[in-house]
Order: C-alpha cells, then structure tokens, then sequence
C-alpha cells in the first residue's frame, strides 16, 4: 500500500468450464453490475509462451522491463484481457486493439467507441480485470498484511474523517479496514483515469465495504481468503452484488 444505473449485457463466461479452486466460478451479471474476471496468477498450469504471444510490442516492452514475478503478472493479466475482449468483440485475442493510456488499458479505434470500458488489478498471486458498458470503472486487489496496514497510517494517504472512522473500529476489523480504504482509492484512481498523479487522501472513502465516494459508487468483489478487493463504478446508484467469472489456463487453449 506505500505510495509510490444502467442494465449490461451479459458477457461470456471465458473459461469458466474449467474450474479454478482459487478464484471460484459464477457468470458476469445482467445487471449494473460490471462484469469481473479473477485469475489465480500462481496456478502453475498456465503457459506464459502462449500467453506473450497474445501481446502487442508495446505489452510485451513493458512487461520484459519489470522484475520477473512482475513480468509474469502482466503478461497473464494482459493476456487475459485480450482473451475476454476478444469474445466481446468477436476478434482474436491477439487482435484486440488496446492502447495504453498511462499505463492504463482501453480499446482503441472504432472498438474503443463501442462504450466498453476496463480495468485491470494484480497483487501477487491474484487478478481481477473489470469490464463495464458506457461508464467508467475501475477495480483493484490488494494483499492484505496486519503490519502493512498499521504502518499505514503514517503514510498520509488517508483522510483525517477516515482516520477517526478507522479509530472507531475494533483491531481486528481495523486493519482489514485499511487495506479495504487502500483498494477503494486505487478503484477511484484508476477509473478516473490519473492513478497516483492525483493524493489518494483527496479521495474521501466510506470506511464501508459499500458506499460512495463522490461521483463513485463502491462495492466489494469477492477474492481469496488473505486478499481485498474493490471495484469503483461512476453511477448515480449503488453497485449490485455481482458474481466473480474464473478465468483459467484453459481459456488460452
């Protein structure tokens, strides 16, 4: 954590048929829901070959410059995104015309004004890529750790109103409440489109799974246990529940 109300349509269960203990199954919803896809990043079953070879030279620059365990999660999460855009949009994966904004990804040229909107999260051994129809979203996964949360607060990323909300809470949910607060932020950042340009302490959360912060709406997406995880929707209204689609090795098949 250091710093450095409208209906969908139902979007295809990629890979679901092939079952992941990790990130567990469900279809994407018909309602306001986004659509969310989960990957269990550590699962030793998928092919990284066949996974770069879905990348552009743009991904592919920029997952050979970080470490290796960071180049393995972008190469499988963009991968990933490829390969649930392409049933979107009807093209190969490999196909899929993404640019990156910022390091953010979304569709570009004449698939870009089809009103779908991404985002994309990974922390250690779990992703989650989002996927929303005409509004702008934005998702983020975060490994939750006791001490990382309580070192936190010296941190200055959390407003003082958060502060004495989190004060409130009894330890044990304190600290999951902090991590909670973290991935909010980051939801709010990343579908805003600026991430870390922008104080994570302007962005003012409830201190709640569910609630609203300005123009966004916050709901909780279900991750394993040990991980936190939020998506952040620009809507008038609240976030449905909304299952979670495992996306697994066998969707690169």
């Amino acid at each position: 954590m250091r710093v450095a109300a409208r209906l969908v349509p139902r979007s295809p269960a990629v890979g679901r048929s092939h079952g992941a203990a990790v990130c567990g199954g469900g279809a994407p919803t018909t309602t306001a829901a986004p659509a969310v896809w989960c990957l269990d990043l550590a699962d030793p079953d998928w092919d990284l070959a066949a996974a770069a070879a879905l990348l552009d030279d743009a991904e592919t620059a920029r997952a050979l410059r970080a470490a290796p365990g960071v180049r393995r999660r972008r190469v499988l999460l963009r991968a990933g995104l490829r390969v649930v855009l392409g049933r979107l949009l009807g093209v190969p994966a490999g196909r899929v015309p993404i640019a990156a904004e910022d390091g953010r990804p979304r569709l570009a040229g004449a698939a870009g004004r089809r009103g779908i909107q991404v985002s994309c999260s990974a922390s250690e051994g779990v992703g989650l890529l989002a996927v929303a129809w005409g509004t702008p979203v934005g998702i983020d996964v975060q490994r939750h750790r006791d001490a990382e949360a309580r070192a936190a607060l010296d941190e200055d990323w959390l407003a003082p109103a958060e502060l004495r909300a989190l004060a409130g809470l009894p330890p044990a949910d304190r600290w999951p409440a902090v991590t909670r607060c973290w991935t909010q932020k980051e939801a709010v950042l990343k579908g805003s489109g600026v991430g870390l340009r922008r104080w994570p302490a302007t962005v003012l959360t409830p201190v709640a799974g569910r609630g609203r912060s300005g123009d966004w709406s916050l709901a909780p997406v279900p991750v394993p246990a040990g991980w936190v995880a939020s998506l952040a929707v620009r809507s008038p209204v609240a976030v449905p529940e909304g299952a979670v689609t495992a996306l697994t090795p066998g969707a690169l098949r």
